[in-house]
């Protein structure tokens, strides 16, 4: 089984023209940037526009509150009966954070701020930021072929690193199903399974990118989640995110739903050890605000290693775990109740998160961005104090 987006993904996010208007109000990015603990029960605290942050004298650190400096963007998502957690920042300053709907419909919890999800393929990026620190490292190339580093790769020779990471590998790769397999495991069914084509046709695949995480493993001696954990998520300031063996711990994990003849279902997951390195992460919206973030200010990868990753590597426009659109850089992932999307524009001063425990909710996130691009373009120029978050 595949649960990952297909190619039609690479149209669905043509950003309109980026408005970067000043002095639009928001929260700090220094409140956003700063690792928050997340509490058992968060009650969310909303901040609208002109009021007046709440404060508190506890000394435990209090949950990201609820944001909403931009009304319209909050009435689009209202209206699309949105269920999920929303992040849009603009300028260094937060235009909404809030959470829609319910996390657990049984329960009926809501989605908060803090509400973690899965991210599915978006994952992608974040192997390939870890492969592009292994080379910024000296301790691998991209344009080596695979046979450098796993000697009974079928056409290994001939296949390169950067042929897995743009999708343009030829291989067939490994067919997802129910059971539990080790990273070493699907590698070796991967080789078993051979070769479709010679490298350069593009073609998403999700073995492409677990291969790129055994690599990980393999040059760095480290287990895959340490080597996120320390060079990857502690670096950028990411602390809710983690691997699907923690993710119902998490106190308000959400629960995916499907709509099915007009009912929420729960559709059945596959053992997420079959997606290993290509869909079985989880985060917040503002972790991956985070990750963005740090990518686009040089503190996981080298500046060239960023210009190659964000170059097209075929006609597809994927470059290395992202989408090269005419105006921004985006990747989507999709998991059995999950669908996210993650888009920010070139300049890196405009960053759209939309994660949603409903798969199949809303038709198109990549319109979803497109249009939340044109309602910041249409927004005036606000002249009111920005809101801070109080982060004790």
């Amino acid at each position: 089984m595949h649960y990952h987006h297909q190619n039609r993904v690479r149209r669905l996010v043509l950003a309109a023209t980026i408005a970067v208007g000043l002095g639009v109000i928001g929260v700090t990015i220094n409140d956003l940037l700063q690792p928050t603990a997340v509490p058992e029960k968060a009650a969310p605290t909303t901040v609208v526009a002109k009021s007046k942050p709440a404060t508190t004298k506890t000394a435990v650190k209090q949950p990201l509150p609820t944001v909403v400096t931009n009304q319209a963007i909050d009435r689009y998502m209202t209206k699309l009966n949105f269920s999920g957690t929303i992040l849009v920042v603009q300028n260094n300053q937060v235009m909404i954070r809030k959470g829609y709907g319910l996390r657990d419909r049984q329960k009926n919890l809501p989605n908060e701020v803090t509400t973690p999800y899965y991210i599915g393929s978006a994952q992608k990026a974040i192997i390939a930021t870890a492969i592009l620190q292994l080379q910024d490292a000296g301790k691998l190339k991209v344009d080596a072929p695979i046979s450098t580093y796993l000697p009974n790769f079928p056409n290994g020779h001939t296949i390169k690193l950067r042929n897995l990471l743009t999708h343009t590998s030829g291989i067939i790769g490994h067919a997802e199903t129910n059971d539990a397999i080790t990273p070493a495991e699907l590698v070796k069914d991967i080789e078993k399974q051979g070769i479709r084509a010679q490298p350069g046709q593009w073609r998403y695949l999700d073995s492409n990118y677990t291969v790129l995480a055994y690599l990980v493993e393999k040059i760095s001696g480290q287990q895959l989640l340490p080597y996120l954990e320390k060079h990857i998520f502690q670096p950028a300031g990411m602390d809710s995110s983690g691997s699907y063996k923690t993710f119902n711990q998490v106190a308000n994990h959400s629960i995916g739903y499907k709509i099915k003849n007009g009912q929420y279902t729960t559709p059945e997951l596959p053992d997420l050890s079959q997606l290993f390195g290509c869909g079985n992460l989880f985060m917040t919206v503002d972790d991956m605000y985070r990750f963005d973030r740090a990518l686009m200010t040089d503190k996981l990868i080298s500046k060239a290693a960023r210009k190659d990753m964000l170059t097209a590597g075929s006609s597809s426009t994927y470059g290395m775990g992202f989408y090269v659109n005419p105006a921004s850089y985006s990747n989507h992932g999709i998991l059995s109740g999950w669908n996210i999307i993650n888009n920010f524009s070139r300049s890196g001063n405009t960053t759209i998160v939309i994660m949603s425990n409903v798969q199949n909710g809303v038709k198109s996130y990549g319109k979803v961005a497109s249009d939340i691009y044109g309602l910041l373009a249409q927004s005036p120029t606000q002249q009111t104090k920005p809101a801070t978050v109080s982060r004790q």
